[in-house]
Formats: C-alpha cells, sequence, structure tokens
C-alpha cells in the first residue's frame, strides 16, 4: 500500500517532497493511517484537528490523542473546538452538513500557508457518497462521488479500501481511536455503511471495486456531458443587465429540453421539479412566475426572464421643495418662456409647467388603478395596459418610478409625460427636469 500511495500522492502532487502538506486528523484508523504514510515518506507536513464537541468526553480524548501523537513526531497541531449543537440549532441544517461546512471553513482559513490540505476519504466513502446521492436524487453530477482534489485539498487514500486500511494499521500496529458513532443508525451514512453495503457486498464481493471504477467512467462521461452543457448555456441564456433571457423558441428547438433547461436552471436554485412546471407552461399566457431560493423566474410572452429575488422598496420618496429631487438622480433647470425654447424629444427629459405642480411631490412605484392622460388621447389611460402596449415585463415595471403633484402622475419617469402639467401658451415658467438613470 506504501508504494501505491506515493505513486497517487505523485499524480495528484507533482513534487510531494517539495510541497507542504496540512493534514485533518480525527484520530480514528484512517486519518491516522494516512499520517503514518506521510511520516514514513518524511513529507512535510502538519496537523489540523476538529473538536465538535458531539460526543462527549470521547470528543475530548480524541482531541487529546492526536495532540499526544504529534509530540512524538515533532510536528504543529492547529486544534478547533465548536460548539456544533449550538451553530446547528440557528441554522437548522443537519448536523452532518454543520459539522461539514464548519470543518472546510475552518481549514480554509489555516491552510492559507499550506499547498494543500488532505483529507483521509477512501474507496468506501466514494461508493457510500455516490449511494446517498443517489438516494436524494442529485443527478447526473451526483455520479462524481468524492472528488480526488478540489482546489487545495486532495484526497490521498481514495483509491484504497476500508480492508486495505485496517490491514495496514495492523500490519504497522498504528493507534487509532475508535469512533462509537459509526455505528449508530440515526445517521444516513452509517445505514449505508452498515446495513446497505453489506446486502450489496452479497451480491457482489468485489463491490467497493466496481463502484470505483463505475465512479472513474461517470467522471470522464460527466465531463463530455458537461461540456456539452455549456455549449447550450451560451446559446440560450442572455444577460442583460441584471437578469437573464432564454428565448423560448430557441429552447423548443433544443431536443432533450427538459435536461438542458434544468441544467441551466440548476445554477439559479431550481429543481427538476419546477423546471418541469416552467416546460408545461411554456406555452401559456405571460404573467406566470416561479420561484427557486434565491431567483425568480417568469414567463413573459416569447421569453423566461430569471432575476435574483431583491427587496423592493415601494415606500414614497416625499419631495417638499423641488431641489430635493435633485440628489435621487435627476438634474432640474427652471426657464422663463419669454422666448421660443428648443424642446428635446428625449424620454429622460421632462418639460413641465411650474405652475401646475402642487407640493409636496411624490416619488413613488405603480400599483393597481393607477391611470395617466396620455398625449393623442381623450380620456385616461390605465398604467398596466400602457405596461402591455410597450411590452414592459413585470420586473422593469416595479423599478419604474413615478413622479406624482399629489395623486397625479405628472411623468413615467424614463417613458411618457402626463399631459395635463404640458407647457401651454399662458405658462410662464416651465421646468426641464433631467433624470439620469441612477435612482
Amino acid at each position: 500500500m506504501k508504494t501505491l500511495f506515493y505513486q497517487y500522492l505523485q499524480h495528484l502532487v507533482s513534487a510531494p517532497l517539495q510541497t507542504r502538506f496540512l493534514l485533518a486528523v480525527s484520530g480514528g484508523i484512517d486519518s491516522c493511517v494516512m499520517a503514518h504514510l506521510f511520516d514514513t515518506y518524511n513529507l512535510t507536513f502538519d496537523i489540523a484537528h476538529c473538536n465538535f464537541h458531539l460526543r462527549g468526553e470521547d470528543s475530548n480524548k480524541d482531541m487529546q490523542f492526536v495532540e499526544d501523537w504529534i509530540l512524538n513526531k515533532n510536528r504543529k497541531v492547529w486544534v478547533k473546538e465548536f460548539d456544533t449543537l449550538a451553530i446547528r440549532e440557528k441554522s437548522g441544517k443537519s448536523i452532518e452538513m454543520v459539522a461539514r461546512e464548519l470543518r472546510y471553513v475552518w481549514f480554509a482559513e489555516i491552510g492559507k500557508d499550506y499547498d494543500f490540505i488532505c483529507t483521509a476519504h477512501h474507496a468506501n466513502d466514494n461508493a457510500e457518497t455516490l449511494l446517498l446521492n443517489l438516494i436524494r436524487g442529485a443527478g447526473y453530477r451526483g455520479l462524481n462521488g468524492i472528488p480526488e482534489k478540489n482546489g487545495k485539498i486532495i484526497r490521498p487514500l481514495l483509491p484504497f479500501t476500508s480492508a486495505q486500511i485496517k490491514q495496514y494499521a495492523r500490519e504497522y500496529q498504528i493507534p487509532y481511536r475508535e469512533d462509537k458513532t459509526n455505528q449508530m443508525l440515526i445517521y444516513q451514512r452509517n445505514k449505508i455503511r452498515n446495513q446497505l453495503i453489506p446486502v450489496l457486498e452479497e451480491l457482489n464481493p468485489q463491490l467497493i471495486d466496481t463502484f470505483a471504477r463505475n465512479i472513474s467512467l461517470f467522471n470522464a462521461q460527466y465531463s463530455f456531458y458537461n461540456e456539452q452543457i455549456e455549449l447550450q448555456k451560451k446559446h440560450l441564456l442572455q444577460k442583460k443587465d441584471e437578469i437573464f433571457i432564454i428565448e423560448i423558441n430557441s429552447l423548443k428547438k433544443i431536443k432533450h429540453v427538459k435536461v438542458v433547461l434544468y441544467e441551466i436552471l440548476t445554477d439559479f436554485g431550481f429543481n427538476y421539479t419546477t423546471v418541469e412546471l416552467i416546460i408545461k407552461h411554456l406555452n401559456s399566457i405571460s404573467g406566470k412566475q416561479f420561484f427557486s431560493a434565491t431567483h425568480c423566474l417568469l414567463k413573459d410572452r416569447n421569453r423566461l426572464i430569471i432575476k435574483e429575488k431583491t427587496i423592493d422598496s415601494f415606500d414614497e420618496i416625499v419631495i417638499t421643495q423641488i431641489e430635493e429631487i435633485e440628489q435621487y438622480g435627476f438634474k432640474i433647470e427652471e426657464i422663463e418662456k419669454t422666448e421660443p425654447v428648443h424642446f428635446y424629444s428625449d424620454n429622460n427629459i421632462l418639460y413641465v409647467d411650474k405652475s401646475k405642480l402642487l407640493f409636496p411631490l411624490k416619488l413613488r412605484h405603480w400599483k393597481e388603478g393607477d391611470c395617466f392622460y396620455s398625449y393623442g388621447m381623450t380620456g385616461k389611460k390605465k398604467l398596466s395596459n400602457f405596461f402591455i402596449d410597450n411590452k414592459i415585463d413585470i420586473y422593469q415595471k416595479n423599478k419604474i418610478w413615478l413622479l406624482c403633484s399629489q395623486d397625479n402622475i405628472v411623468w413615467i419617469v424614463g417613458y411618457r409625460s402626463d399631459r395635463r402639467f404640458a407647457i401651454q401658451s399662458s405658462t410662464k415658467t416651465f421646468l426641464k427636469i433631467i433624470y439620469y438613470g441612477k435612482f
């Protein structure tokens, strides 16, 4: 095993003898064997140990065991203690997930001065992870198992089975601590390790080796699959300012629509069930929305529009003096109408009769029932119909601001002004208000 270990380490790291390693050592058999192998080859390494305080006094004994081992090896040991149960109560996550996140965040902090961080995951762990992913419905990417290398983190024991590691520990009489919780069936991984895998090994005694070969094949297949998906993403997904757009007509031309759309939308937090619902509504009327934990997807005419969830403020901004509006991205010019003036046709410029404005003015977002008096029309027009006519989607209209004189709309900022406030022959003073789009 020693020779194979060093060959695999060379595969992961080109020059092991010139590399600084940080080893994650729990005190269990796997990490102790890993530390012994590194020590056998006189590699440069230190130890990191996490005490999650989940097993009472046993957790403290594990910590003491690791510290005592280090005293005899002239290595540095990093130790971190966590109040894991208290952190878990606040997070609502599983205890396994909380411990994992705490461990890797800390490794990243102390690992800055090391070339690589090593964990003692082995082939059995890989098989368990594959089965867990299948049970949880992780999809194609879940078949990859545990990566041998992920940034600075490497797994030098990944090619070896649990049986090989135990044999090595017996052969070299390596001391280690037994984790009693490994037999507790309250944890999913333990159920797979202690119940499911033994049954599967009755069907295939070489199950772990078979899984290892399959995972290697799955990784190669997924690499090819992912290349094709990335090509489809470049073709279908367009970014415009803060939103992403998928043209429905282009999407429908894809042979495997469900697979491609799922792979695109999973990056935005949408699950497979939601993707199926979105596909069912591709031909439905506009306005249907779907939500993930982080994003909102809108079916808008011939497009799918994806936007990050934000908490939009719909509070009114009260303007008691016209000059106050300048702090919100506007510029004001007061002009006496004593001679002919050139008016620019620009939706970001408002020309308004000053005498018709009743203070305080308001800046606010639209609400149901809003109407304004558009040029070229005898009556009033609903703002909702204006949005429809101008193909303004729900995300855009919720960002549009209205300048109002009391309850009357003066200007749909950046789009259209209300004719009731227009400059006329009797106007003596008017305002030129320019919007710079910074609001």
